[in-house]
């Protein structure tokens, strides 16, 4: 694996801020492009991992995924928090499924399989809360301070964009209770839009506009206008307020983030 200069940088960055060393390693088995886990406790490793056989030049999404770490540990300590679920959120969910229109019902899914489709709805539902709001500020700011990267965001912004298409299919709608769909097609919708406006590619929102959520996505891209980009701590503002514009709020909470100490 060779990166390159920018991405090198990047890393080096992220051990002088946060004082802990990033390992960055392939991983054929991931579901996704790329995926992070930073240090916290005892273990004082950052690691960033991306698949190598769909991804041939690592080097944007490595330096995204040290992005969060970088916001993360660009406020006090005391006020570094991770968003972590609810199980509040989660019942409700399940209720959804298994209400006497839910997805649930209709399919005649047994306990366990409604089960594994509840958490998988949740768990990426708040996993899009957590990542699209902060993820546009860390694009602006990889497209500010490394422009060099600009062509390889591009292609990841085309590629998700592509992904994100699949959620308009009959087969999501189906299983997935109007409240999540909505919520999921907002985010997703807000995605686009973004892109379209930095791509001056407005063809790339279409889909969601001829869906009817094109609206729900600007709305979204508001709040992130309105709220500054800076400092970091501005970011949990930014999850709560999007929380709140779809209506999720208590389905989340902030938890203080554990910080790497000596074992």
């Amino acid at each position: 694996m060779t990166l390159r200069e920018v991405t090198r940088t990047v890393v080096s960055l992220v051990e002088n801020v946060s004082g802990c060393p990033v390992v960055v390693s392939e991983d054929a088995s991931l579901k996704t492009l790329a995926a992070s886990s930073i240090a916290r406790g005892a273990n004082r490793i950052h690691t960033i991992s991306y698949n190598p056989s769909v991804v041939r030049e690592p080097d944007y999404l490595i330096c995204y995924q040290c992005g969060f770490i970088l916001r993360l540990f660009g406020v006090a300590e005391s006020d570094r928090v991770d968003l972590a679920g609810t199980l509040e959120g989660r019942q409700i969910i399940h209720r959804l499924l298994t209400s006497a229109d839910g997805p649930g019902k209709k399919l005649n899914l047994p306990p366990d399989s409604v089960a594994v489709l509840r958490d998988q709805l949740f768990d990426g539902l708040m996993q899009q809360l957590r990542s699209i709001p902060i993820g546009f500020r860390v694009d602006a700011w990889i497209m500010r301070e490394y422009p060099e990267l600009g062509q390889l965001q591009r292609d990841m912004a085309m590629r998700q964009i592509k992904d994100n298409l699949a959620a308009l299919g009959p087969e999501i709608k189906k299983i997935a209770p109007k409240k999540i769909y909505q919520s999921n097609l907002s985010m997703s919708a807000a995605f686009a839009e973004f892109w379209a406006r930095r791509f001056s590619d407005p063809t790339l929102s279409l889909p969601y506009k001829a869906a009817g959520f094109l609206k729900a996505g600007e709305e979204l891209l508001a709040i992130l206008e309105e709220i500054p980009d800076a400092p970091p701590s501005a970011d949990r503002e930014l999850v709560d307020a999007w929380g709140d514009q779809l209506s999720l709020t208590g389905w989340y909470q902030w938890v203080p983030y554990d910080a790497p100490r000596d074992s």
